[in-house]
């Protein structure tokens, strides 16, 4: 009933990509998906790319994908350094996070190491040990006003009024700010 005409081919494959035009390099189109480190996979070195990462196994090194999202599954293992976009953490990590946007700690989280974004989550029942620094706009500014000294009488209290100590010389008497 239909006949196959002998000019039609029937698609490869493997297609051929297209020449480069006037030398410019093609990329590969972005397929809008996350790369993943499987449970049962182990990295150990520098982990770096142009797509979002999610890990569900070990990696031990470093990870930056500065400009990309990086999510720590509830199996994922990282002793490393974590640098991205935006980076959450549902398993362990040994190491210090650093994103652009924001770092979310997970309820399953385990975290051991610094922590730097402009906004930081914990969930209720989140394990972190280390130190937050919440680097947004707002410090600028900030930087240059001189902190006020609070006087400390000899009891321990604050007296309200803020004194300079007595500078040597002054035969021991507090000079008023």
């Amino acid at each position: 009933m239909f006949k196959k005409d002998q000019n039609d081919q029937t698609p490869s494959r493997h297609p051929q990509p297209a020449p480069a035009a006037s030398g410019k390099q093609q990329t590969a189109p972005r397929s809008g998906g996350s790369a993943v480190i499987g449970p049962s996979i182990t990295v150990k070195g520098d982990v770096s790319g142009e797509e979002d990462l999610v890990i569900q196994g070990r990696v031990e090194g470093t990870v930056s994908l500065a400009q990309h999202n990086v999510t720590i599954g509830p199996t994922g293992k990282v002793t490393a350094d974590i640098r991205g976009k935006m980076v959450i953490v549902e398993g362990e990590v040994h190491g210090d996070l650093k994103a652009q946007e924001q770092i979310v700690l997970r309820h399953t989280a385990k975290v051991e190491g610094s922590i730097s974004a402009p906004r930081v989550a914990l969930e209720d029942g989140a394990v972190f040990r280390g130190g937050i620094e919440m680097d947004s706009a707002s410090k600028i500014g900030k930087e240059n006003q001189p902190a006020k000294a609070a006087a400390v009488s000899g009891n321990g209290r604050d007296k309200g009024g803020a004194t300079a100590a007595p500078p040597a010389g002054t035969g021991g008497k507090s000079l008023p700010v």
